[in-house]
């Protein structure tokens, strides 16, 4: 099933029309999606809205900025919203153009991809699986002598480990001193860490970009809507290599609408988090299987039989369940998988067939 288009989780039309499959039959868990943000309304402000879509979008997001803006307790100028975060990965790199740039092993790869694209240079830094796949900000700061910006997903995607605040903060004053950008991505930060955002930290200086997503916690993966808070001057350099409109009228509503709604938020934050434990739990009890803690709503699990995680991924493709196959992942091999939490009922499915399939 690998191939150079499947190198991110969510192909669920490819695996149905692969196997013969209607693309409702397919439990997903190769995407870190939060399944619990339909109860939010969303389709409902879509529909209120779909007139919209006959005009142009707002190209400087105003609403959504303001909300956003309440929302974290920073100015409207120290903010930019983007299609998705991974535009505003590209942006930053357009705008930094970092000769070269720490990045970790395994992380997410379009951190590399953007820096190649602007003839920049990776250092991989490789967490080690006999850690934890955790490292120390000490240990960072040290490899930070020859790079002129730094990548970073916290909570980290696919190992799922964290940094906690005040250990970044140590990583922020140093990378300020030396000159360094530090690009915090916070995408997965919502589900179980959300008091730990350095947003406000980031609109003081320039050398600190926070980078958060709509895609993950309130599963807007199709419209497409993420943010980028920092100082000014690199606020206003990032959007001048910005292409007009590309956050769209109906990205612009509900985001404005999602962040209006902070008591719903919490009460999606607590149904995540306890089936976190569950799924977790569940898998620790498989024989040949070894599921790392959990700091956000997917685990990675490692593979203790002959078994590769491809012939895994194909094996549960055919019976409609999609796992993330980590074996591209730089740091990682063919013994490797995540899996996203969904609710109870999939998640039992899941384990079920697993339980076969190892």
């Amino acid at each position: 099933m690998k191939s150079s288009s499947y190198f991110h989780g969510g192909n669920h039309r490819e695996v149905a029309k692969r196997y013969g499959l209607s693309p409702n039959e397919i439990l997903d868990f190769s995407a870190n999606i939060n399944p619990w943000a339909n109860s939010l309304g969303i389709e409902k402000i879509v529909r209120a809205n779909l007139k919209e879509i006959y005009h142009y979008p707002d190209p400087q997001c105003t609403e959504l900025i303001k909300q956003i803006s309440q929302y974290l307790g920073v100015d409207r100028e120290n903010i930019l919203a983007g299609n998705g975060s991974t535009e505003l990965i590209y942006l930053a790199a357009r705008a930094l153009l970092p000769r070269r740039a720490l990045i970790f092993a395994p992380t997410f790869f379009e951190y590399e991809r953007a820096l190649k694209a602007c003839g920049g240079e990776p250092k991989f830094l490789f967490l080690k699986e006999s850690q934890g796949f955790s490292i120390s900000i000490q240990k960072i700061i040290r490899a930070t002598e020859d790079v002129e910006a730094v990548f970073i997903c916290n909570p980290n995607n696919p190992t799922g480990t964290f940094f906690p605040k005040d250990e970044l903060l140590e990583l922020v004053k140093i990378t300020k001193e030396r000159k360094i950008s530090l690009i915090l991505d916070e995408s997965y930060l919502d589900f179980k860490h959300s008091g730990e955002s350095l947003a406000e930290e980031a609109q003081g200086t320039r050398h600190l970009l926070v980078l958060r997503s709509f895609t993950k916690f309130f599963a807007l993966a199709g419209l497409r809507l993420g943010y980028g808070v920092g100082g000014r001057r690199l606020i206003e350099k990032m959007a001048h290599f910005k292409e007009p409109w590309t956050v769209n009228c109906l990205s612009q509503a509900v985001g404005a609408y999602l962040l209006r709604n902070e008591e719903n938020i919490k009460k999606i934050r607590e149904a995540v988090n306890k089936e976190t434990e569950f799924l977790f739990g569940q898998l620790s009890r498989i024989g040949g299987l070894k599921p790392y803690p959990p700091e956000a709503n997917f685990i990675l699990v490692r593979i203790e039989t002959d078994l590769s995680s491809t012939k895994l991924q194909e094996d549960l493709a055919k019976k409609g369940i999609l796992i993330r196959d980590c074996s591209n992942f730089a740091g990682l091999n063919d013994k490797f998988f995540r899996l996203a939490v969904r609710k109870r009922e999939e998640n039992l499915r899941l384990i079920d067939s697993l339980t076969k399939a190892i």
